[in-house]
Order: structure tokens, then C-alpha cells, then sequence
């Protein structure tokens, strides 16, 4: 009896081929998660009104400001920018080699870095983010393999 290695061929190409277009999907599909995450803990380590108004009340004309501005035009102008920090992600660049996809990630508000590093939101976000994406890969294997 001989083997015929044409049937090992097509499941061999048909499992690379889901792996391509599954795991492309799978990479966008995380890296939206941990955009969400990011804008999360963003959007927890942001001041509440209260208190703004009380550090406001605290600091009285000590507030540091603009010159010529009084402490209400700040105070209202911090009320309006206190998730500046949490909205101001985006997905940069997507990059997609052979083995490998590549995500940027950017904050474009001022003093972003020293916030993330002060804050420590972006390594918050990635241990949520990264719990859950072992069980996802696996699941993705599984899927992929089942069509052998």
C-alpha cells in the first residue's frame, strides 16, 4: 500500500491559511481590548469634580494658572480636560509580517508619558488584557486544528 501525501498537503495549507486570516483578526480584535483597558484605567485615575472644586476651594488664588486668568476660567478649564488623558488613545499603525503583527498605540495629549509613568495605566491594562489573551490563542489553536 502506498501513502498519498496530497490529502496531508491541502489540510496542511487549509490550517495555515485560517491561522493567517483568524489570527490577523484575532491581533485587531486585541489590540481594540486593550485600547478599551487603556481608555479604562484612563478614565479611573482621572480627578472626579469634587475634587477639582475642593483643591480649587483649598488653593484659592494660589491655583497655578495662566496669566490673566482667573481661578474659575481654570477650574473650568480642568473640569472639561480631566479625561483628556483617557481619550486621547489611538492605534497608530497596524504591521503585518509573516510570522509576526506589530501594534502602535499612541496618546496624544500633553505630559501623557509622565502621567503613564507616574500612573502606571498602560502596564495595568496589559496584565488584564494579557490574562485573557493566553485563553483566546488557545482557543484559536483548537479551532484551527479541529479542520485536521
Amino acid at each position: 500500500m502506498r501513502f498519498d501525501p496530497s490529502g496531508l498537503h491541502q489540510a496542511f495549507d487549509r490550517m495555515q491559511d485560517a491561522s493567517k486570516k483568524r489570527g490577523k483578526t484575532m491581533a485587531d480584535q486585541q489590540a481594540q481590548f486593550f485600547l478599551r483597558e487603556l481608555r479604562k484605567q484612563g478614565r479611573l485615575i482621572a480627578p472626579t469634580v469634587e475634587t477639582l472644586v475642593d483643591v480649587a476651594a483649598q488653593l484659592g488664588n494660589r491655583l497655578k494658572r495662566k496669566k490673566g486668568k482667573t481661578v474659575e476660567q481654570e477650574l473650568k478649564r480642568r473640569i472639561r480636560a480631566r479625561r483628556t488623558f483617557s481619550r486621547s488613545w489611538k492605534i497608530t499603525k497596524i504591521e503585518s509580517e509573516r510570522f509576526r503583527i506589530r501594534i502602535w498605540m499612541m496618546n496624544f495629549s500633553n505630559e501623557s508619558g509622565k502621567v503613564d509613568d507616574k500612573k502606571k495605566t498602560a502596564e495595568k491594562a496589559e496584565k488584564v488584557v494579557g490574562s485573557k489573551f493566553k485563553d483566546r490563542l488557545n482557543k484559536l489553536a483548537d479551532s484551527i486544528t479541529s479542520t485536521f
